[in-house]
């Protein structure tokens, strides 16, 4: 039988544009061979730099039906 264990990576900065997560996550953790390795989204598009500043955004018509 198979065991699924879920472990956080603490010690974490918060993440900034050019982040590098792979060795932000790698410098933090013991990973073994089989292991994987789950990142969210979000932290990604922060690394990317792809996020907006909501209050400068308009929403469009579609949004604000959908609201």
């Amino acid at each position: 039988m198979r065991r699924l264990e879920l472990i956080a990576v603490e010690g974490l900065p918060e993440i900034e544009l050019g982040d590098d997560l792979a060795d932000l996550i790698g410098s933090r953790t013991n990973l073994m061979a089989g292991d994987r390795v789950v990142v969210a989204q979000k932290v990604v598009s922060k690394a990317e730099g792809r996020t907006r500043h909501l209050p400068a955004r308009t929403p469009g018509a579609g949004a604000l039906r959908v609201a």
